[in-house]
C-alpha cells in the first residue's frame, strides 16, 4: 500500500509537471500565432496603401481627389512625420498604432494636413479604412470582382447563409 501511494504520488507529480509544460508551450504558440495574424493584417493594409497611392498610369490627378486624396494625406500622416526642426521623425510605434486603428476601423479622429499646409481634413481611422477598401476595389479588374462575388455567393449557399435568387 505504501509503495502504491509513493508510485501514485510520483506519477501525479510528473503528470502535473508535464501538463504545466504543455500549457506553457500552448500559450507560447498562441502568442506567436497572434503576432503572425497581426503582422498579416498590417501587411495587407500596407500593400493596399502602396497599390492605391499615386498611380502614375492615371496621371497626377489620381491622388488629388476624393478618397484617394485622403489616403495620400494619411500616408504622409503615418510615414512622413517630422520633428520641430523639419527633420524626419521615425516612430515605428506611431506607424503600427495607426495601421492597427485602420484595421479595426477606430472612430478616433485625426487631422490630416497637406504638405503645403493649405488643406486640412479631420477624418477617423474608420473613414480611412473605408476609403482604402473602396479605392482598392476600384483597381481590381472587373472579372476578378465577378469571380469573388460568385465565390462569396457559393460560400453562403454551402453554409446556409442565403438562398439562390429565383
Amino acid at each position: 500500500s505504501c509503495n502504491l501511494q509513493n508510485l501514485f504520488a510520483m506519477a501525479s507529480q510528473k503528470l502535473v509537471n508535464h501538463m504545466d509544460e504543455l500549457y506553457s508551450h500552448s500559450d507560447a504558440l498562441e502568442e506567436h500565432l497572434c503576432k503572425q495574424m497581426e503582422s498579416e493584417r498590417l501587411s495587407r493594409i500596407l500593400i493596399k496603401l502602396g497599390l492605391v497611392n499615386e498611380r502614375p498610369e492615371y496621371g497626377d490627378a489620381w491622388s488629388e481627389t476624393g478618397d484617394r486624396y485622403i489616403l495620400k494625406l494619411f500616408r504622409d500622416y503615418v510615414f512622413h512625420q517630422t520633428d520641430d526642426n523639419g527633420k524626419p521623425f521615425l516612430d515605428i510605434g506611431h506607424i503600427i498604432d495607426c495601421l492597427n486603428k485602420v484595421d479595426i476601423g477606430s472612430t478616433e479622429k485625426i487631422l490630416l494636413t497637406s504638405r503645403d499646409e493649405r488643406s486640412m481634413l479631420v477624418v477617423t481611422f474608420e473613414d480611412v479604412r473605408r476609403c482604402l477598401e473602396e479605392t482598392f476595389t476600384q483597381l481590381l479588374p472587373a472579372q476578378y470582382l465577378q469571380h469573388a462575388h460568385m465565390r462569396h455567393h457559393a460560400h453562403n449557399m454551402m453554409y446556409g447563409h442565403g438562398y439562390p435568387s429565383r
